[in-house]
């Protein structure tokens, strides 16, 4: 996939956008061609204009669909008055592997309706956020660029990339010898910021989470997670089937813990949310050495929940290693991801 320019217009003026990045599917094709058949899109890119949308469609078919991750950019609010906020692409982003499994390489285009307005960038930022939470091994990422293509060189510096170096006389590019700049993003390194659009602001109800320790007429609460099967999937304990051996756990273990909190919602995130009742549980165990403590929404993470292992990332954990065959979960042998987070690492807004 190849990299499409994003002129310098005054993007602020026009306020935030809001970017989502979603699968693509067959019928987008149409979506697609606005792009795909565009001779400026297609200017700094490898491939040549789409006269029809035969080619595009196998080109979906065949190449977008089976790849490993390639997504649709959309525009979650309408910008401009152009069309944008209905779910149908505005571009696509790609994170192709490599010969080494530890690198992926990136590559993006956006129509050019909506150069100019952030889009690119926050799709950008959007995808380092993700992929290395979704692509096993990956810790970098990296960008080449036409050295002349100053848009994209911003693009990939305002979402976070580092310039590296300038590659003379890299790739033949629409039959001519370019240098190429090469950008990277590591695991490591901070991600940046993605402001919503104001009217996704509008639209959300800001959600403050409160914890506070747990009390024996909390029973009926928890039990609402504690017997249901998909929470328990990635857990030590199979789901509850009565209250009566939860509030004796309630009783025995969690009362007299020495730090076991209950995860409230103070303000409505949905019905019955912010009424003072919990909606989860987080705890942080003793270890052996007096200077560490377990976390228990997880430090050690199944190496196959990806969704946990994403919500220590964006609270600022750091990924350590992953032990193999460490310990037998519902009866099958697992590898976790061991996460920590020590007192002088930076807190994560």
């Amino acid at each position: 996939m190849d990299r499409s320019q994003e002129p310098p217009h005054a993007a602020a003026a026009r306020g935030a956008v809001e970017v989502s990045l979603r699968r693509f599917d067959l019928a987008d094709v149409d979506a697609m061609m606005v792009w795909a058949s565009d001779p400026q899109v297609a200017a700094v890119c490898r491939w040549e204009p789409y006269e029809s949308t035969e080619p595009l469609l196998a080109y979906l078919r065949d190449t977008v669909l089976p790849h490993p991750w390639f997504r649709a950019i959309c525009v979650a609010a309408a910008v401009d008055g152009d069309g944008g906020g209905d779910d149908r692409p505005v571009g696509a982003v790609s994170v192709s592997p490599t010969a080494d499994a530890c690198r992926a390489e990136l590559g993006y285009v956006v129509a050019r309706a909506h150069w100019g307005k952030g889009v690119a960038t926050a799709a950008v930022k959007r995808v380092v956020a993700a992929v290395f939470g979704e692509v096993e091994g990956l810790e970098r990422v990296e960008a080449l660029v036409d050295v002349r293509n100053a848009a994209s060189q911003r693009v990939l510096e305002k979402a976070g990339f580092r310039r590296e170096a300038v590659l003379r006389s890299y790739c033949v590019l629409k039959g001519e010898v370019r240098d190429m700049v090469i950008y990277s993003f590591i695991s490591t390194d901070p991600l940046q910021p993605i402001a919503p659009s104001p009217a996704a602001v509008r639209r959300r109800a800001p959600m403050e989470v409160t914890l506070r320790r747990f009390e024996l007429s909390d029973v009926d609460a928890m039990m609402a997670w504690a017997s249901d099967p998909a929470v328990a999937a990635f857990c030590r304990w199979e789901p509850y089937q009565s209250t009566e051996p939860l509030l004796a756990y309630l009783r025995d273990t969690v009362l007299p813990h020495p730090w076991f909190r209950a995860i409230c919602l103070a303000t409505g995130a949905g019905a019955g949310d912010g009424d003072g009742r919990p909606v989860g549980a987080v705890s942080l165990a003793p270890t052996a050495d007096a200077c560490r403590g377990e976390l228990g929404y997880v430090a050690l993470v199944d190496v196959g929940n990806a969704a946990s292992r994403r919500a220590l990332e964006k609270a600022g954990f750091q990924q350590e290693a992953v032990l193999r065959s460490y310990c037998v979960v519902k009866g099958q042998l697992r590898d976790m991801v061991i996460y920590s987070f020590i007192s002088t690492d930076p807190l994560v807004e």
